[in-house]
């Protein structure tokens, strides 16, 4: 059998969320991290795999796929089930658009949060941080109402846009949990308290079998 290996740099969002498709299709694969702080992913070695630099990348065989909703969509071609983007044109249509959404509205916001609490630069940004923490919660009053009837984002049954979604409210959780993110009262910490529906879904996720497999190494 043709053995899959992963590169990925550990709590990147993009990576995360391919392990946890990875696992949830019980599919077995050798994980390559990368060294962000050695900047590994900028290696000459690395960049035979990926020209640009960046992670995730799948290798199977002769075949390799750059960006994580690429990788997604190849692993749901060459292994069908459970089916990440739904059964059928209804189900598909709202597993893109929660995708959509979630790229297009949150990822951007959470990282302006996330970036400069992560380098202890609270105060410098405190600004932009509460400024994007308003639309982070808009947003995720959006998709709290969306779970308050469904039990996942796109319907009955898990799905990519889940597996997409998880690891950027993750990287949210992290950032704003930081003690120096309590005096800017960005109203998210902790978000199950804020958010319940938000809160129990992660649980759902959190028990999903390979979760721990996926979860970054170095926040274990």
């Amino acid at each position: 059998m043709t053995q899959r290996e992963l590169y990925f740099i550990s709590g990147s969002p993009p990576c995360w969320t391919v392990m946890l498709a990875l696992e949830v299709k019980g599919l077995a694969y050798r994980q390559r991290r990368l060294d962000n702080a050695k900047r590994e992913q900028k290696s000459p070695e690395f960049l035979k795999v990926s020209p640009r630099g960046q992670v995730p990348v799948l290798t199977h065989g002769d075949v390799t796929v750059r960006e994580a909703l690429a990788i997604l969509s190849y692993l749901d071609a060459t292994d069908l089930e459970p089916p990440l983007f739904g059964k059928g044109p209804k189900e598909t249509a709202r597993v893109w658009q929660v995708i959509c959404e979630c790229d297009g509205n949150l990822r951007e916001p959470v990282g302006d949060i996330s970036r400069p609490l992560f380098r202890g630069k609270a105060q410098e940004f405190a600004e932009p941080i509460t400024k994007a923490a308003k639309v982070v919660r808009d947003e995720l009053g959006l998709v709290e109402t969306r779970l308050s009837s469904t039990p996942w984002l796109a319907g009955e049954a898990l799905s990519a846009a889940d597996l997409t979604l998880y690891p950027v409210l993750m990287q949210l959780s992290r950032a704003v949990a930081r003690e120096e993110a309590a005096s800017l009262e960005l109203a998210l910490h902790p978000i199950a308290e804020y958010f319940p529906q938000l809160g129990a879904w992660s649980k759902r996720i959190e028990t999903l079998p390979g979760y721990h497999n996926a979860y970054p190494p170095h926040w274990k």
